[in-house]
């Protein structure tokens, strides 16, 4: 009889050699799973290990990182409980009738139509080409072909000679009087608005520090060494604050504040090191379209508390202590409580992913309703959002209860984040006006930290405040729409010769409603 396999199910050997050589080759090859399977799991532990290591790589290049886990890698009962509730979602918000977003589309053949200047180039055939070969007639222009390239000319310096033109009376040699010339932003500086604007934009908007600045400048064999281009820039910032506070004081009007901090290394003086400062942000409302940016030297609740007072609507932050110290009504920040249980995944998967798929689940309700009235989401929000939050306040609390839950681990950690801030993280399912998660805010700091990555640190507290001010004007033009060099620039000339009574005029969304006037 032919020796057939002993994997085959349906053979059953009728022999007792037989028999003993089936077992030895399944115990054979259990062996030999059991190697692989070691080996498997040794490559999953370098591979989680390797995507830790790139994911801190991230965080400390550029600041905290946003979410990570996909939709599509959800696991277990959260995977089935996100397509259930997506189903429904789409249900109930076809009664809300928003139309779709239209997304702007990029490519294309056709140079950009914002070019601020047009060449035209005719092309045109000599007198012997437009000859007929045939019968040496000249041919006539029938037509034209048009199509469009984008160019660019080096950038240009200019000097601005002023010359003065002095008057007397020619009768009696007497009343002498000289032309004027306008102000410039620096008393006798040969700095003009525009160049201090392009300077203080490149440095941070484009975060180009001083020394690639200088190097720029060189190559156009114009020596503007940074220490010239540093007290440029904070003669600039001395002239932006009254505005900055203004926008500061205005910011306390509205419903919902955000705010939320960075780290700024400042450079200390005589001590030949680096202390680290703190770059603060406060966002208004749409009713007060400011970004407030403020530097301090130390991590406390003294600052937020003297930046804020007087405030008395919703603060939203990430329910650090400091923020807590704030006497106003605070609300929570589910993108933080995200990336907490994110942070456990690898300890238990099919748990977490359950609270992620709960958490996915606000979001997807935030999106559908991003373009309703305040009416039409608040209703939305109460009738699911507000369910799914008292699921997973259940689901936490039990988890909490569980003998082998552990708060210093990383699902303890993400359990006690939740139920520790959760009134302050359901604010925002109560009204139609707050949003549920703080992401604008931790956005706003991204010009501070990719700021820092390229110019390091600040020089000194007056640097730091500097930075502030200047990144209170350009991010404040960039959320209403205009350019922040131009912006500066008109700050720059009108603003030193204006009466405190009519500084407003300066504020950036009123001074774009009055360019649009014109």
């Amino acid at each position: 009889m032919s020796e057939r396999s002993s994997f085959d199910p349906d053979y059953f050997p009728d022999n007792l050699p037989e028999c003993h050589r089936v077992i030895s080759e399944l115990r054979a090859e259990v062996k030999r799973l059991q190697a692989l399977e070691a080996i498997v799991e040794e490559l999953r532990k370098k591979v989680a290990n390797l995507e830790t290591q790139v994911k801190n790589q991230k965080r400390a290049r550029f600041g905290r990182s946003s979410a990570q886990v996909s939709t599509a890698s959800l696991t277990g009962t959260g995977k089935v409980y996100y397509e259930e509730s997506s189903a429904l979602l789409e249900e109930k918000s076809a009664a809300l009738s928003i139309a779709p977003e239209e997304k702007s589309r990029g490519g294309g053949r056709t140079a950009p139509q914002s070019a601020i200047a047009e060449k035209v180039i005719e092309h045109e055939l000599s007198q012997e080409e437009r000859l007929c070969p045939d019968c040496s007639i000249k041919r006539g222009v029938i037509g034209f072909e048009v199509s469009c390239q984008l160019d660019i000319i080096k950038a240009m310096l200019q000097r601005l000679k002023h010359i003065q033109f002095r008057y007397a009376c020619p009768g009696c040699n007497s009343n002498v009087i000289l032309a004027p010339k306008p102000d410039g932003p620096i008393e006798k500086g040969y700095a003009t608005a525009a160049l201090i604007s392009y300077i203080g934009v490149s440095k941070f908007d484009y975060h180009q520090p001083l020394y690639r600045q200088e190097k720029f400048f060189r190559s156009y064999t114009v020596p503007v060494s940074r220490s010239s281009m540093c007290r440029w820039l904070k003669s600039a910032a001395d002239i932006f604050e009254i505005v900055v506070e203004r926008m500061r004081q205005l910011i306390l009007n509205s419903r919902v504040i955000q705010a939320d901090h960075t780290t700024m290394p400042m450079l200390k003086k005589g001590k030949g090191k680096v202390h680290q400062s703190y770059i603060w942000i406060y966002r208004g409302d749409d009713s007060q379209p400011y970004i407030y940016y403020d530097f301090t030297e130390t991590q406390q609740a003294i600052h937020p508390k003297s930046r804020l007072k007087g405030f008395t609507g919703v603060l939203q932050t990430d329910c650090a202590s400091y923020f807590l110290a704030v006497d106003a009504i605070h609300a929570g920040c589910w993108s933080h409580a995200f990336r907490y249980m994110e942070a456990a995944r690898d300890e238990d998967q099919e748990r977490v992913d359950y609270a992620l798929a709960i958490i996915k689940c606000l979001f997807d309700i935030e999106d559908k309703a991003r373009e309703a009235t305040d009416e039409d989401r608040r209703n939305l929000r109460q009738e699911l959002a507000i369910p799914k939050l008292d699921l997973l306040k259940s689901w936490l609390d039990a988890r909490k209860r569980e003998v082998d839950f552990l708060p210093a681990s990383n699902f303890g950690k993400a359990v006690g984040y939740c139920l520790n801030n959760w009134d302050a993280l359901c604010l925002y399912a109560s009204t139609g006006f707050v949003a549920a998660h703080n992401n604008n805010s931790e956005n706003g700091l991204r010009s501070a930290v990719l700021g820092k990555k390229n110019w390091l640190f600040a020089g000194s507290v007056d640097g730091g405040r500097s930075a502030a001010i200047w990144m209170s004007i350009i991010q404040t033009c960039h959320r209403i729409g205009i350019d922040p060099m131009e912006y500066a620039e008109d700050l720059l000339n009108r603003l030193p010769a204006t009466p405190t009574s009519q500084i407003d005029q300066f504020l950036p969304d009123r001074w774009k409603a009055a360019r649009q006037d014109e």
